[in-house]
């Protein structure tokens, strides 16, 4: 399952679409609290997340990601070129994946498919 957490409204509901017609289950959540209880609740392959909604809060959301597994399910942020430089920081805590806005929903599921095959070389 794919957890995906983006405040617009447009946008979370045209990444649930491409997902689910590639065959994927996903849960949207729109802010950071109800990430939180979604990341409680759900057993999730992978975060697709908004930097709005997650750099803040990031220690605490890997935190909670943690009860998953020996290492947190792997994290694609979405950013817009403006905070490009934000990504610095959530590099440090060991977030790599990113996808500039606006992007095609085709490289969203090249990166979703890549990312999830490399987890999945890494647990076996």
């Amino acid at each position: 399952m794919i957890l995906v957490a983006e405040p617009e409204e447009a946008v979370h509901e045209s990444i649930q679409m491409v997902l689910m017609e590639e065959g994927y289950d996903c849960h949207v959540v729109t802010n950071t609290s109800s990430l939180l209880r979604a990341i409680d609740i759900h057993d999730s392959d992978m975060l697709i997340a908004d930097i709005s909604l997650i750099y803040d809060d990031v220690k605490e959301i890997l935190s909670a990601m943690s009860k998953y597994d020996t290492q947190y399910p792997p994290v694609l942020v979405t950013i817009t070129y403006e905070r490009v430089r934000d990504m610095l920081d959530l590099m440090s805590v060991g977030i790599s994946e990113y996808l500039l806005k606006p992007f095609q929903f085709e490289d969203l599921l090249d990166r979703v498919q890549r990312v999830l095959k490399h987890q999945q070389s890494l647990k076996n």
